[in-house]
C-alpha cells in the first residue's frame, strides 16, 4: 500500500522508460484515495509541470469522487441561504482544490467586516457600490463561459464572475450584515432585487451594479412586463439557485471540450431533487 512518506518516488518514476513501472505507479496513485493532492503539497519541490501534467486525471477524478461523496450534504442545512453556501463552497473546492487557501465563509466574513467598517450605516445600495464600484466585482464580457466563473471563490480572487455568481456573493454577504438581497431568475441574465424605502430596485451585478428600475422594466419590454414582474416576485429556492449554477457549468465545459466535466455535472444536476 502507497504512504504518504512514498510519494516523492512514486512521482519521480510517473515518467520512467518502462511502461511496467509507469503503469504501476498510476495503480498506486489512483489506490491512494481524495488525499492525494492535499498530501502532494507537502511535495511541491518535486513536482514539475510534466508530470504534475501526467498525474492531472487522477487529481480531477479524485476531486468528483469526493464532490459525489459530499454533494448531498447541502441538503440537510437549515435555511435556503446555508444550503446555498454549501453548495456552491462544495464547487468552488472541487474546481480549485489546494488552490483555495481559505474558506468561502472566510471570505464572506471579510468582505462583510470590511464594508461595515466603511459604511457602519451603510444599506443594500451602499453594499452593492462597495461590491461593484470599490472591489470593481464585474462580469467577466471576455470569456464568458470559462467554468471557473461560476466559482464564487474565484470571483474574489480574479475580480469577475457569471451575474449568477456576483448576485450570490452580494446576497451572502448582505444576509451576514443584516441586509436584504435576493435573486431575481430572469431567463439569461440572473439579477438581485432589494427594497429602497419601500421601492424595489433591481441590480445588474454583472455590470457594475447598474441600477434598473420598476418602470424600466416597461420600457424594456412593455408586452412582457406583466411575467417580468412575476419573476422579480417569486421566491427562489436553494434547488433553484443550484440547478441553475449546475446548468452554467454544463455549457461552461461544453464550449471548453471538457466531455468528462460536462457529463460529470450533468449527472449532478439530474441527481439533485427537484424541491
Amino acid at each position: 500500500m502507497l504512504t504518504k512518506e512514498k510519494l516523492p518516488h512514486i512521482i519521480s518514476l510517473v515518467d520512467d522508460d518502462s511502461e511496467e513501472v509507469r503503469d504501476q505507479v498510476f495503480r498506486d496513485l489512483n489506490d491512494y484515495g481524495t488525499d492525494l493532492e492535499t498530501d502532494l503539497v507537502e511535495f511541491s519541490d518535486i513536482l514539475n509541470l510534466k508530470n504534475l501534467n501526467q498525474i492531472k486525471p487522477i487529481i480531477e477524478k479524485n476531486r468528483r469522487d469526493w464532490l459525489l461523496a459530499n454533494w448531498k450534504n447541502w441538503y440537510t442545512e437549515a435555511t435556503e441561504l446555508d444550503k446555498i453556501e454549501m453548495a456552491m463552497d462544495l464547487i468552488s473546492k472541487f474546481q480549485l482544490g489546494v488552490l483555495q487557501q481559505t474558506a468561502l465563509s472566510t471570505k464572506f466574513d471579510f468582505i462583510a467586516g470590511n464594508f461595515l467598517n466603511h459604511y457602519p450605516y451603510g444599506n443594500e445600495l451602499d453594499l452593492s457600490n462597495y461590491l461593484f464600484r470599490v472591489l470593481d466585482l464585474k462580469g467577466n464580457k471576455e470569456d464568458y463561459y470559462h467554468p471557473l466563473n461560476s466559482n464564487l471563490y474565484n470571483a474574489f480572487e480574479s475580480g469577475m464572475g457569471l451575474p449568477i455568481t456576483l448576485v450570490l456573493i452580494y446576497i451572502l454577504i448582505a444576509d451576514r450584515i443584516g441586509l436584504s438581497v435576493v435573486g431575481c431568475n430572469f431567463p439569461g441574465h440572473f439579477l438581485a432585487k432589494i427594497d429602497i424605502d419601500g421601492e424595489m430596485l433591481l441590480i445588474d451585478c454583472f455590470n457594475n451594479g447598474k441600477i434598473i428600475f420598476e418602470s424600466d422594466l416597461e420600457e424594456l419590454s412593455p408586452d412582457a412586463f406583466e411575467s417580468l414582474v412575476t419573476i422579480t416576485n417569486t421566491p427562489l429556492t436553494a434547488r433553484t439557485v443550484i440547478k441553475r449554477v449546475l446548468s452554467n457549468l454544463i455549457n461552461a465545459y461544453k464550449e471548453k471540450d471538457d466531455t468528462v466535466h460536462q457529463h460529470f455535472f450533468r449527472e449532478l444536476l439530474l441527481s439533485t431533487p427537484l424541491r
